[in-house]
């Protein structure tokens, strides 16, 4: 943050004061500065060990600190009304500061940040924190003896107030012969104080060349969720399985039990309110790729996200993913036409190396996102999860859907060392029906990166139903990689292999014959067909290499790749090796940075000859005044006359994240376009009015108020605002923006001035400093107003109609110093002045401030020529102010009133 000259003027003299304070009493405040020993009022958090009254004013000085509602912050302490009733005297007064005793540059240290609380039932002690922003109370041990100290369980922030919240994303992909486009929403309204209505919706609409569209939109969601405690929760409605791998129900990771939604009542543990000691984290997605390729990541029928992707193996960004354990579909297009569809698991959830038991119980009606001849039918499911240490956990559960029952048992193992991390997973199930289904994963990080995953599925569909209930299918899938940082790069193996079996022949003699596929120990309804495998096996091996110099970077990758594919339509193999080279060239301005990138593709395929690829493209990107702005250009073309060009751009401003692609692909007879958009936003509907901005997750949020000023003429950039990992928000002046946040989960906001170079005056954010922890449950809103401090400065030289500097003029627009001998003067106001007013012992003169040249935030407005100024012509607001009217009234310019020649002295 950059602190402006007025400020660091201001901050010195503060310093000077508070060593000196006995002298200030004695000899008076210099002009301008009363405030700063008068105080000003600052919205702070006030705290009373671990509880927290929310933001309140509080008036605060060189010496102490007061508040001005004790009786709502005693309430919103929830303390006794025995309590509330003799600590409200004491909290009515102006108490110590003792800010000294506060822990420095926000972390703690034996002693600091705590004052014994005092015997005395009736006294608070007060402990002043500037760096947070707060005001730690301290009370006599009987009132707070019957507390618990601060646990591992997060509060709801105080000053949290119950609104409607909406997330909305809209993502869209096509071409030639295929659309697919989702809509996607979540919403939360607060209900009471510990409760929410919880709705997601999404729409499908998919259409493939020589097919009809297909329209698809339900809500997947949609619950009353109510909190007993900070242990348990009580959910009624529609709701999916994705809440059981989360903060909000807990860590069961449960990929094979088949039920996915039910309407019905569910009750369990959660661990929202869990101070957790990791992170949430999401199992990567990693794609092999022989091409350059576009991927489509889809969730059934809801298209989650488009990636662009380089050749080689890429792990796919899976933060914007929903929670949950689910399989995930990756549609690889390569020069806009679709070449295959890949199975993957997913998994996002919390830490499950938390050391307290888990379980839920569900029960209702089946209720799936894609109805079949099970619906409606009755369901229910328990899961229990035990940790055997900080290493282990083991997890059960069992489900039962129309009479049919599977169970699943699950081991979860992690030991962390100093240098390497080992976690496994082992699950499997069985169900009555004779459905069975494994799924192993292992990982191993030292100096390389080690992980395997296996999976075996044999449900009802490998005989053939295509409506099975247990919805598991009939495959085997295994993944290895391996990553290892070599002589200065990373080199990399990775091995997948997929094998699924489909219905194929009649089992029979000659299919001429009625007869045939009819087995003489099977009813004569019954046929057998024969299982008909299909298998594909990829690997890939690549080195890769970059060298930075100054502005540009190289990068080098060579690699090995094969690809087989075995079934009863084709067998073929796809193997080479290929180089990639490219160098890129990052410049940074003064309006943004520009990147450059060239690349050379050379892969040489077994019995063909060698394909030569090579690229072009420059990224510009931008962040202004309060949006971040980017464009991509990309050329691409080899030497079978394929080419292609992209165009891609990305808005991220208050109306939401906008990005969108278009692609056109050219090669001998056929052409291809190929394009996607996404948009995400977030709204919010509280006490205060309507809300609306970009992010993601919007289950709670922030709701800021920037302060206007009546100038017309300045705007801009006025405050930055700081969100746990979001980029750093610039606001404009009376701007109103929401910030979504992900519930249940901790964030620290922080505002800080960011007002612009180009300004007319120095914008300064008052009231609001320190960093403010905030932790929202769904359908809860933080007003976080902004209030905000405009100085303009005008520095210049004042002189008579004949030319003469006025020396030692006061100057009366605000409480500023004076002229210099040489009618020098350099002045802060509160607003923008057009007239300069001075008063040179008994002469009253007007001076026009016309600017010649701006600096920074400073107006020059060079040598003003003053002239004489009658006492009827002072304007009103300045002529009634005390400290103008007492100077007037000290060289008989206007007639002393009873109530000043009492007052007397002069500042």
């Amino acid at each position: 943050m950059k602190a402006h000259a007025p400020a660091l003027t201001r901050l010195a003299v503060a310093l000077a004061l508070s060593l000196a304070t006995p002298l200030v009493a004695a000899r008076g405040v210099p002009v301008g500065f009363e405030d700063l020993v008068a105080g000003q009022t600052e919205q702070l958090d006030v705290r009373l060990f671990g509880r927290t009254a929310g933001l309140s004013p509080v008036r605060v000085t060189l010496e102490s600190v007061q508040l001005e509602d004790p009786a709502r912050v005693l309430e919103a302490l929830d303390l006794s009304p025995e309590a509330q009733a003799a600590l409200l005297p004491a909290l009515s007064e102006q108490l110590p500061r003792n800010s000294h005793l506060a822990c420095r540059y926000g972390g703690g240290s034996a002693g600091c940040g705590y004052l014994d609380p005092p015997e005395d039932p009736n006294t608070v002690r007060a402990l002043y924190d500037e760096g947070e922003g707060a005001v730690r109370l301290f009370v006599a041990r009987q009132w707070i003896s019957a507390e618990q100290a601060a646990d591992r369980f997060h509060q709801v922030s105080s000053n949290a107030e119950n609104a409607f919240l909406h997330q909305q994303t809209v993502n869209f992909s096509g071409g030639r012969g295929y659309q697919a486009l989702t809509a996607q929403g979540a919403g939360a309204l607060g209900v009471l104080q510990r409760g929410h209505i919880a709705v997601d919706w999404n729409f499908n609409s998919q259409q493939y060349r020589g097919g009809q569209r297909r329209h698809d939109f339900q809500f997947d969601n949609a619950y009353y969720r109510h909190d007993l405690g900070q242990q348990h929760y009580l959910q009624a409605g529609r709701m999916d399985r994705r809440n059981l791998s989360s903060p909000q129900g807990g860590t069961f990771s449960f990929s094979l039990l088949p039920m996915d939604r039910f309407a019905g009542l569910r009750v369990g543990t959660t661990q929202a309110y869990v101070d957790a000691e990791a992170a949430v984290q999401a199992l990567p997605l990693t794609v092999l790729l022989a091409r350059d390729a576009r991927v489509d990541a889809f969730d059934g029928e809801r298209l989650l996200q488009t990636f662009y992707l380089q050749a080689g193996i890429n792990q796919l960004d899976t933060r914007r993913f929903p929670f949950g354990s689910y399989s995930v579909t990756l549609r690889i297009y390569e020069d806009g036409v679709l070449v295959r569809s890949e199975e993957a698991p997913f998994d996002k959830g919390g830490d499950w190396t938390n050391s307290s038991v888990q379980w839920f119980l569900q029960g209702g009606r089946r209720n799936e996102r894609r109805s079949d001849r099970f619906d409606g039918e009755m369901a229910a499911m328990a899961g229990l999860r035990l940790p055997l240490g900080r290493a282990t956990a083991i997890t059960a559960g069992v489900a039962d859907l129309g009479g049919v029952s599977y169970g699943e048992l699950r081991v979860d193992l992690r030991h962390a060392f100093a240098t390497q991390d080992i976690r496994a997973t082992f699950s499997g199930l069985q169900g009555s029906d004779g459905s069975t289904g494994q799924q192993h994963q292992v990982s191993y990080r030292r100096r390389a990166s080690w992980n395997l995953y296996q999976q075996r599925m044999r449900g009802k569909a490998c005989q053939f139903e295509d409506d099975a209930r247990d919805r598991l299918g009939c495959a085997d899938s295994l993944s290895a990689s391996m990553a290892l940082p070599l002589a200065g790069g990373s080199a990399y193996v990775a091995y997948t292999r997929r094998q699924t079996w489909s219905r194929g022949r009649l089992l029979g003699g000659d299919i001429d014959d009625p007869l045939a596929g009819l087995d003489p120990l099977l009813p004569p309804w019954e046929q057998r067909y024969s299982r008909e495998p299909s298998l594909t096996r990829t690997w890939q091996a690549s080195y890769n290499r970059v060298q930075r110099w100054q502005e540009f970077s190289i990068s080098a990758r060579v690699g090995v790749w094969q690809q087989q594919s075995h079934s009863s339509l084709r067998d073929g193999r796809d193997r080479g090796i290929f180089l990639n080279l490219s160098l890129t060239r990052l410049q940074r301005g003064d309006r943004g940075t520009s990147q450059r990138r060239y690349s050379l593709d050379v892969r040489q395929p077994q019995h063909a000859r060698p394909e030569i690829n090579y690229s072009a493209g420059q990224t510009l990107r931008q962040d202004v005044e309060a949006q971040y702005r980017e464009a991509t250009v990309d050329l691409r073309g080899n030497n079978s006359d394929r080419y292609s060009a992209a165009l891609s751009a990305q808005l991220q401003n208050s109306i939401g994240h906008t990005g969108g692609t278009v692609a056109h692909y050219q090669q001998r007879g056929r052409a291809e376009m190929a394009y996607s958009a996404t948009h995400s936003s977030g709204l919010a509907l509280g006490r205060h009015g309507f809300y609306w901005g970009g992010g993601l997750g919007a289950e709670a949020g922030l709701a800021v108020q920037v302060d206007d000023t009546d100038d017309l003429e300045l705007t801009g950039v006025a405050a930055e605002l700081q969100v746990g990992g979001l980029r750093r928000q610039r606001l404009a002046l009376g701007e109103r923006r929401l910030l979504p946040l992900p519930a249940y989960q901790s964030h620290r906001a922080e505002v800080q001035d960011a007002s612009a170079l180009n300004s007319d005056a120095a914008i300064r954010v008052t009231g609001v400093g320190g960093s403010r922890p905030v932790f929202l449950s769904p359908g809860r809103l933080v007003q976080m107003p902004v209030p905000i401090e405009v100085t303009y400065t005008f520095i210049g030289n004042a002189r008579d109609i004949a030319g003469l500097p006025l020396g030692g003029a006061r100057i009366l627009n605000a409480p500023v110093p004076g002229t210099g001998s040489n009618g020098g003067f350099v002045a802060d106001f509160p607003r923008r002045e057009r007239t300069l007013y001075l008063l040179q012992e008994d002469r009253l003169l007007q001076c026009p401030l016309q600017v010649r040249e701006r600096r920074s935030v400073v107006m020059l407005v060079g040598t003003v020529q003053c002239e004489p100024l009658g006492v009827a012509q002072l304007p009103a607001e300045i002529r009634q102010q005390a400290r103008v009217t007492r100077l007037l009234q000290e060289q008989a310019l206007l007639a002393a009133t009873p109530q000043t020649a009492s007052a007397g002295g002069t500042p």
